[in-house]
């Protein structure tokens, strides 16, 4: 089972997984720079994949995705983590380009340490996570936003990128 990390920085999120990260002394398996494609990492390889608040420092989030599509085979597991627009851990990094909500089908907020406010959003965001995002965001901001997704490929399709299929990974 081939588990990547894309943009693991310091610490990977489960021990035995490849990192790729573009700084050096992260705690990545390899240095790649991540806004520039394809990455260094072979079509329909990966059958997991993390992107642990990876997403809002890509200047272009769709080829990203595209990318992320390329390198996982079908029916894998894409774990992604980005900050909510609404949590002030959103705007505190600099190298932050985008500040997400989201419109997904299977979606979660992780909340901070208050115990009444993370209740009331909970109960705002149970009720419809449309409504907590236009009513309840910025009185009771969230702190991340976490998806899974599994990636769907049509029968028959090859991902093709170039260079073709003779990348390590």
């Amino acid at each position: 089972m081939i588990v990547l990390d894309i943009g693991c920085g310091r610490k990977k999120q489960e021990a035995g997984v490849i990192g790729l990260d573009r700084q050096p002394g992260s705690a990545a398996d390899v240095l790649a720079e991540l806004a520039h494609f394809p990455w260094p990492v072979r079509d329909n390889c990966a059958d997991r994949i993390y992107l642990s608040h990876f997403l809002e420092h890509q200047p272009d989030i769709l080829r990203a995705m595209a990318e992320v599509h390329r390198v996982a085979r079908p029916g894998a597991e894409i774990i992604i983590t980005t900050p909510h627009y609404s949590s002030p851990d959103s705007y505190a990094d600099p190298t932050h380009l985008y500040h997400l909500g989201f419109r997904i089908i299977e979606r979660r907020l992780t909340f901070g340490g208050n115990l009444f406010f993370d209740n009331v959003a909970r109960l705002g965001a149970a009720i419809s996570i449309d409504f907590y995002e236009k009513h309840f965001a910025w009185a009771f901001p969230a702190r991340n936003i976490f998806c899974r997704l599994k990636v769907a490929k049509q029968q028959g399709f090859e991902s093709s990128s170039p260079g073709g299929t003779q990348r390590p990974g």
